[in-house]
Formats: C-alpha cells, structure tokens, sequence
C-alpha cells in the first residue's frame, strides 16, 4: 500500500468517524468496512455481528459483494453462508466477514434493500448485534432452520418467504429481496 492511499484511508475513516457519512455518498463497501461493525461471541448462536459505534436508521450496514454464483457450484458446506439474491442465485461471503457472521432474528435491527443491501431499520447502539430475518431472502421453499434468535416473537422455525404471514409482509413491506416480491406478487387479473 503506498502512503497515497494510507493517507485516503485514514481520511475516510476521520470522516466515518466523526459522522459525516451521513452527509456524504460513500461507496457501501467502505462503510462495511470501516470501523462501524465488529465480529464477536453471539452465545448459542455461534459468532456475531455487532456495532462497534452507533448506527442511525437508513444507514448501510453491510453490502454482500463477491460473486453471483448458481447454488449447485458452491460447496455445500458452504450453503448456511450463503445470500440468496434471485432463484438458485447466491452470493458467498468472504470467510470471517461480516456477511459471513450475519445472524437472524424474527425481530431484527436491519433489512434488506436491492439485491445486496442491508440497511438499518433502527437506532442500533455500540455493542449490540446487527441482525436480519433470513425468510426476507430465502426463496426456497423446503427451507426451514431452528431459530434461535431468543426474541420475545421468535417464530422457533426460520422459513422462505413465502411462509411468512401478511402481517409480516405488511412490515417488511419493499424491504425484502426483490426476486421474493415478484414471486409473491398476486396474479394479474384477466377482464
């Protein structure tokens, strides 16, 4: 790295720091990258991600990057990682990161927006773990997990989509994987 680019790194880190990044566009992968995150012990559920500072709603979380690959060429130890961004369509996160630690929880603190995008959907203060309710991107419909999220409406069963109730999906509304709402989307009629 030459001293060009430290001095633009620490740059972008003074103004994540200081809160500027609400003011200014960043790419999303400097704001995932930057000091706002940090990857800690979830107690049952494993590792987790958390907020290493204060995190506003709106803000960009995390954004999944790497590359779109259909579910049969990826390891399948590798499937619990993976992010589902259209039908048999997955990203896999980069080993240790933050997508790749990202839990669930039927009340969570983020959401999805686009294909790649999770936002904060509330205040998310230092310490706490950043969370999003896997049904918002999972298409497939033999999916079903145990959940243990430990929150006061947890679902005990994490399914697709699909599975959720209206009331749910009246919640989330728009903040879901787009392949999900298209396929959710009710028949047109015919006159």
């Amino acid at each position: 790295m030459t001293a060009y680019s430290i001095r633009w790194l620490a740059i972008i880190g003074w103004i994540i720091q200081t809160g500027f990044k609400r003011y200014i566009a960043l790419p999303p992968f400097l704001v995932a990258n930057s000091m706002m995150l940090k990857i800690g012990d979830a107690g049952a559920k494993g590792k987790g991600v958390f907020a290493a500072s204060t995190i506003e709603p709106g803000d960009v979380v995390l954004e999944y990057d790497g590359e779109v690959r259909w579910i049969w060429d990826i390891p399948r130890e590798l499937w619990p990682f993976a992010f589902q961004v259209d039908y048999d369509r997955y990203i896999v996160p980069e080993r240790g990161s933050a997508g790749w630690y990202l839990n669930h929880s039927c009340e969570p603190n983020c959401v999805i927006r686009g294909k790649r995008r999770i936002t904060a959907l509330v205040r998310i203060d230092v310490g706490e773990e950043v969370t999003i309710d896997y049904s918002t991107n999972v298409g497939w419909d033999g999916f079903a997990m145990e959940c243990n999220c430990g929150s006061p409406t947890c679902r005990k069963v994490i399914r697709s989509y699909h599975y959720l109730d209206d009331q749910q999906k009246r919640r989330y509304g728009a903040c879901v994987s787009p392949f999900l709402l298209e396929r959710d989307a009710p028949a047109p009629q015919s006159a």
